[in-house]
């Protein structure tokens, strides 16, 4: 008997940076375009339970005056939305911001195709074992030139 449904399509896996889900959740624009794609199901969207937290604290920053009850709010969207995977592996790459390490450990441990951030460290790296690193908008086009 065959299975319905579209058989051996894999999605691409895409780790979310803590800067792309603050964009996304404050501003309209290509961040929030790419976390809508996750949204959807077209790709599939991780991050780590560091990055969460660090979402938590950067949401919570007096600059925003976001309500608790907003912050609470974006936590349990990306939450539910985003796949939060512990990672397996510790990576000690970028000196400048070792918070950058964690976003390169989880796209390792869930054998993620790419990573969509706006850090200047990270984007320097372009791509780091196989793990192509870009801004949303980069993100992006690339998704409509394979699909």
């Amino acid at each position: 008997m065959r299975r319905s449904g579209r058989i051996g399509v894999k999605k691409l896996r895409v780790v979310f940076d803590t800067n792309v889900l603050v964009s996304a959740w404050l501003w309209e624009g290509n961040e929030s375009k790419i976390v809508e794609l996750a949204e959807k199901g077209v790709i599939l969207g991780y991050s780590s339970p560091k990055s969460i937290y660090e979402l938590a604290c950067v949401l919570r920053h007096p600059k925003f005056k976001l309500p608790e009850e907003e912050v609470k709010s974006a936590l349990s969207y990306y939450g539910m939305m985003l796949r939060i995977v512990e990672p397996r592996i510790i990576v000690n790459v970028i000196r400048e911001d070792v918070a950058d390490n964690e976003v390169l450990a989880c796209a390792l441990s869930v054998k993620a195709s790419a990573i969509v951030t706006g850090d200047r460290h990270l984007l320097l790296l372009g791509k780091f074992k196989g793990v192509r690193i870009s801004a949303a908008k980069e993100c992006i086009e690339l998704l409509g030139s394979i699909s």
